[in-house]
């Protein structure tokens, strides 16, 4: 009997996270409508799928703020419903994975580019022989390398630019789980964006060699500073809409929801599995609140890639993050820009390392705050440098270069503990 009720809790929580999520692609179409009611949501669209998609592009200023969003909630429901038909258990994986496809469709990915890498990532599977159920989440984060695909669709001749873009992400999306099965091994877990560090690699060699070749990568950066507002209003309800269901599910006291501060935030630290829907809804309600208040404090107005920032941290909140190893990192960052960079707190890269650094959440969760601030500190003096090297069609970028902190850092952070007593 308690083994049943067990499953049945099991059935019941992973039927409140699937509609969390669909909810959350359902806002996303409803704000696209009430953006651009008319024809050029869908024009708008179709110009977001062809367009080149590299850092640091904004598809609100590409095909409107409602196009942009339409592509979002599509990205969202369509990675969720593959997730569903693949029968792979909802659990704090599922919103880090999928926030992080509804966010970065507000700053590159789209259905057309995303769908020859996921053909890959199956590809990858058959060719292992096992189920892709093992590979959809690698092979979803790996969608990073999208701008990849987009590249050769806007720049390759007519003659061949879809069977020059399908074998490109067929290529990434084969090659990637492999890579990213390595890189886990090198940053020892501190960093969450692992797929990030792996696609930064991965982009790395292949804009190597397609350089070799005399392609040169050039992209023009947007930035939308249409919509604040109705984006003001869609986070609200995003994050109001958590903290009230969290609630709901019984995390209605400081007592119920402290215990989620317990972890450091190593992989893996799935809140869902370890402390539940109610405290793992809360807690993503306060780490995105966070983000959004910074934003607000400094002034900026709320577009595509900032969105995404605020959905990556929302969906990482079930998985790593939590108020008290997020705030050293972004401490760290703006020290960082202030003093040793001397940049504005409001220029596009700074804004997205400040809000992204939180990937490397676990040191400062693992070894103090003060190495957290230094981590947000090291993250952003090295993240100013690395888009370069792969011609910015990594998206995680951030994700790549925080990889390369905890190579740096931890190795030196281990040296300096002090040695056990005996």
């Amino acid at each position: 009997m308690p083994m049943a009720e067990a499953k049945n809790r099991e059935k019941r929580d992973g039927d409140h996270l699937i509609w969390v999520l669909l909810a959350t692609a359902g806002l996303l179409l409803v704000f696209a409508v009430i953006a651009q009611p008319d024809s050029t949501l869908f024009t708008g669209f179709w110009r977001i799928q062809t367009s080149q998609a590299g850092l640091i592009t904004d598809p609100m200023a590409v095909g409107g703020v409602g196009s942009a969003l339409l592509n979002a909630g599509l990205v969202l429901l369509v990675s969720t419903v593959l997730v569903r038909l693949l029968r792979v258990p909802f659990t704090g994986m599922s919103f880090a994975c999928l926030y992080m496809m509804a966010g970065f469709a507000l700053l590159g990915k789209n259905l057309l580019n995303i769908s020859p890498i996921l053909l890959g990532g199956w590809l990858y599977s058959r060719y292992r022989k096992e189920s892709f159920s093992k590979y959809i989440y690698l092979t979803l984060f790996g969608t990073c390398l999208s701008p990849m695909v987009s590249f050769l669709l806007v720049n390759v001749a007519s003659g061949w630019r879809w069977l020059a873009m399908g074998a490109m992400g067929v290529v990434i999306g084969f090659l990637l789980p492999a890579v990213a099965g390595y890189t886990v091994r090198v940053h020892q877990g501190y960093n969450l964006y692992n797929v990030g560090f792996a696609a930064g690699f991965l982009g790395l060699g292949i804009a190597s060699i397609l350089k070799g070749f005399g392609v040169t990568f050039t992209t023009e950066s947007t930035w939308s500073g249409e919509g604040h507002g109705l984006l003001c209003v869609l986070v609200a309800l995003l994050l109001l809409g958590l903290l009230v269901l969290g609630a709901a599910l019984g995390c209605r006291r400081w007592r119920d929801y402290r215990l989620i501060l317990r972890h450091s935030g190593r992989s893996v630290a799935d809140f869902i599995l370890l402390d539940g829907p109610a405290r793992t809804f809360v807690n993503m309600a306060l780490v995105g609140t966070i983000g959004f208040a910074y934003l607000l404090c400094v002034g900026v107005r709320l577009n595509g890639p900032l969105v995404c920032c605020l959905f990556s941290m929302v969906g990482f909140a079930a998985f790593g993050k939590h108020p008290r190893n997020v705030t050293p990192l972004m401490a760290g960052a703006v020290l960082a820009a202030v003093g040793l960079e001397k940049l504005p707190v409001t220029a596009p890269g700074v804004l997205l390392a400040t809000l992204f650094c939180t990937g490397l959440a676990p040191i400062a969760g693992q070894f103090g705050w003060y190495w957290g601030v230094t981590a947000g500190f090291l993250h952003m003096a090295i993240v100013q440098n690395t888009g370069v090297l792969h011609g910015g069609m990594n998206l995680y970028n951030n994700g790549f270069a925080a990889g390369l902190v905890c190579v740096l850092l931890i190795p030196v952070i281990e040296a300096l503990k002090p040695e056990p007593k005996e």
